[in-house]
């Protein structure tokens, strides 16, 4: 069960332009999936100027039919999330815009195609400036955006719509995660602590800043209860609504996450974070974020019992996780 598909029943409109990524077959496309309509690409990412995959397919797609479209990918996504802001503005809407950017390869809006098709390489491109394209593929993703948001206020719509704005992953490539440890596809802090804005005017104080733990899962509940949507009474999310954390005044919440990836492994529960296996790490290392958001001065020789606690959290975590269903 998908977020578009709950909303849809509660009679909205949904749609998806940019990236899928959740299945290559035509049943797993989006529009079998909640979607009225989605227009992008299915694989992990594509060429930003001839749109082949990075196995040297064509994957630019409306609906479910394979539809070549000339353009930049990131100005794409926007103008489809443009007309169907304006082709609905009448009734309610539910906009994903999952946009490429800044994945590889790295191409600037001015910059010719990567990849033909039947020639996949080179995956992240040939050797040019790096750091000016990814600069430029995100002052374009960045313009797409304000261009969405004004097209909302404009239309009269800003206090009725709430915009929610967040990356999936930490940086990859010649992005930089500051003061955080890690990257992308590592459980450190800089491979999954990510900026989150929620925008609503009217609604939402301007300016709040909250520090709760939230994940990407917890906006499907979110957009279900601002949407007035029933779940589905056998549903079980993970996620967690966050209307009630928004203001920035709500108290540090009583949660436990996880991450796992490539043999690495992560428990967080309040300010402690245990971190078994990382690259460049201790075999076990316990952190306290509040402290050292770093991750710099590893605590698990000091604290044994923290150590102890989260280790046991963290097997029945990964215990629930493989009693769940395998789907092929």
């Amino acid at each position: 069960t998908t977020f578009a598909e709950v909303l849809k029943g509660a009679g909205y409109r949904t749609g998806l332009f940019g990236k899928w990524h959740l299945g290559y077959d035509r049943r797993f496309n989006p529009v079998f999936r909640g979607f009225d309509e989605f227009g992008g690409f299915v694989s992990g990412n594509v060429d930003y100027r001839s749109h082949i995959d990075q196995a040297g397919y064509e994957d630019w797609w409306t609906g479910d039919s394979l539809t070549p479209e000339d353009g930049y990918t990131t100005d794409l996504v926007t103008e489809h999330g443009l007309r169907f802001i304006e082709e609905n503005r009448e009734g309610p809407f539910c906009l994903y815009l999952a946009h490429e950017c800044p994945h590889y390869p790295y191409q600037g809006p001015n910059d010719a195609a990567f990849r033909t098709p039947g020639d996949p390489e080179p995956i992240k491109g040939p050797r040019l400036d790096r750091g000016r394209a990814y600069v430029e593929m995100m002052e374009s993703m960045d313009s797409g955006i304000g261009r969405i948001v004004e097209r909302v206020r404009s239309l009269g719509l800003e206090e009725d719509t709430f915009i929610f704005f967040f990356s999936d992953n930490g940086p990859d490539g010649p992005g930089s995660s500051g003061p955080l440890r890690g990257r992308k596809a590592t459980v450190w802090e800089g491979g999954h602590r990510v900026p989150a804005i929620a925008y609503w005017p009217g609604r939402l104080p301007a300016g709040a800043v909250t520090k709760i733990p939230a994940m990407s899962m917890d906006l499907f509940p979110t957009v279900a209860s601002l949407a007035g949507a029933s779940l589905p009474p056998d549903l079980e999310l993970d996620g967690r609504d966050l209307l009630s954390a928004l203001d920035g005044a709500t108290s540090q919440q009583d949660r436990t996450l996880f991450w796992r990836h490539a043999g690495q492994k992560a428990v967080r529960h309040g300010n402690w974070k245990l971190v078994v296996d990382a690259p460049d790490g201790p075999g076990v290392g316990l952190y306290d974020l509040d402290a050292d958001l770093g991750e710099t001065h590893n605590l698990a020789g000091e604290r044994p019992d923290v150590v102890a606690a989260l280790e046991a959290k963290l097997r029945e975590w990964e215990a629930d996780v493989a009693s769940g269903p395998m789907l092929t």
